[in-house]
């Protein structure tokens, strides 16, 4: 009879197996619908431009930060209608003037910013001057946030106006892949939006679509709609490992968020516990109150977690997102690194932390 140690060994050794075998399927699956649209031995990160405007960047700084990932080797560019109050996509659309070719462009439609017509500033103008000549209007006549998006955008007209918008904005005549942002089951079953996304493909804007949204969301639309979706993008990072709630599917796996405020947090909870600090340090040979060396571990583990898609990150200087695409690109993580770090995941005292220091918050 074999020991228990032999029969966890077995054991591990059947997951492995059965792990690799479902990997073989999504790799084949997933080089079969896009070869024409991925390049071959691509870099599999993407720059996100969620974060890409600021107050304190200026459109210049964003433009650097977005040619400091081309120019280190990164070809996926992850944008959305509703990015920076509808500005994001322009940005976005200079480098693609000059680099079409070279770039894989992903945009989404579903969430529009909130209008900037003559209108609309005006109304606003008009308010502010009212909070000055009468300051107790503030307390019930605020002014209209710039900030505030229009959600659920999937009726017919203004989703084709999305669409349209964005191949402006990128200065394209196609996106390679349209996500539905923040997009629900039941706006799938709008047989008349799939007939608009179906037409956008035979028409050329699009080349493959898929979903933009939480995992929740994505489970459940999955659970009708799998066949209809060529992408699926959704949240994951080690304080969820979302992507591992995910059926195997016959199309590109496209993760975000390891690298969000929840990161600053975890490097904060590390630069103050010497305990956590060393094990952290012991088990993944990585300085964990190095932030740079932090960030390379999550996002290598975020790769290992989603070996045949995308993962997307953002960084703010342009030093660091070449110091990031550097390290993945290299392989300066390696494996047992990586299962070091899975060792510590699953002990009940990080889960814990994790559990009370991220409670309420979203990413």
């Amino acid at each position: 009879m074999p020991s228990r140690g032999e029969r966890r060994r077995s054991n591990r050794e059947r997951n492995r197996i059965r792990a690799s075998r479902r990997h073989r399927v999504m790799t084949v699956a997933t080089a079969e619908l896009f070869r024409g649209i991925l390049p071959r031995n691509m870099l599999p990160l993407g720059f996100g431009s969620g974060a890409l405007l600021s107050k304190r960047r200026t459109r210049r700084e964003a433009l650097r930060l977005l040619e400091a990932a081309m120019d280190c080797g990164v070809t996926y560019f992850d944008t959305a209608r509703m990015y920076g109050a509808g500005r994001a996509e322009g940005i976005l659309g200079e480098l693609t003037a000059r680099n079409r070719e070279r770039l894989v462009l992903a945009s989404k439609a579903g969430i529009l910013p909130q209008s900037r017509a003559l209108h609309v500033r005006a109304r606003s103008r008009s308010i502010r001057l009212l909070h000055k000549v009468v300051p107790s209007s503030r307390n019930y006549l605020p002014v209209p946030s710039a900030s505030v998006p229009h959600f659920g955008a999937f009726g017919l007209v203004e989703f084709q106006e999305s669409v349209e918008t964005s191949l402006k904005e990128l200065r394209t005549d196609y996106l390679d892949i349209l996500l539905l942002h923040e997009c629900s089951a039941a706006d799938l079953e709008e047989t008349d939006l799939l007939h608009v996304l179906d037409g956008l493909k035979r028409e050329g804007k699009v080349r493959a679509f898929g979903i933009a949204t939480g995992i929740e969301e994505t489970t459940s639309i999955l659970k009708r709609h799998a066949a209809l979706l060529d992408v699926v993008q959704i949240p994951s990072a080690i304080w969820n490992m979302n992507v591992r709630r995910l059926p195997t599917i016959e199309g590109l796996v496209i993760t975000h968020s390891s690298l969000t405020s929840r990161f600053n947090i975890l490097l904060d909870r590390l630069l103050s516990d010497e305990r956590m600090a060393a094990e952290w340090h012991s088990l993944t040979k990585v300085d964990p109150r190095d932030s740079t060396e932090l960030a390379h571990l999550l996002l290598a583990h975020a790769l290992n977690a989603n070996p045949n898609g995308i993962v997307i990150f953002f960084s703010s200087s342009p030093a660091n997102v070449v110091a990031n695409v550097k390290s993945v690109s290299s392989r300066a993580i390696d494996e047992k690194q990586i299962a070091g770090l899975n060792a510590l995941l699953a002990r009940k005292d990080v889960a814990e932390f994790f559990e009370t220091s991220f409670r309420g918050l979203n990413f």
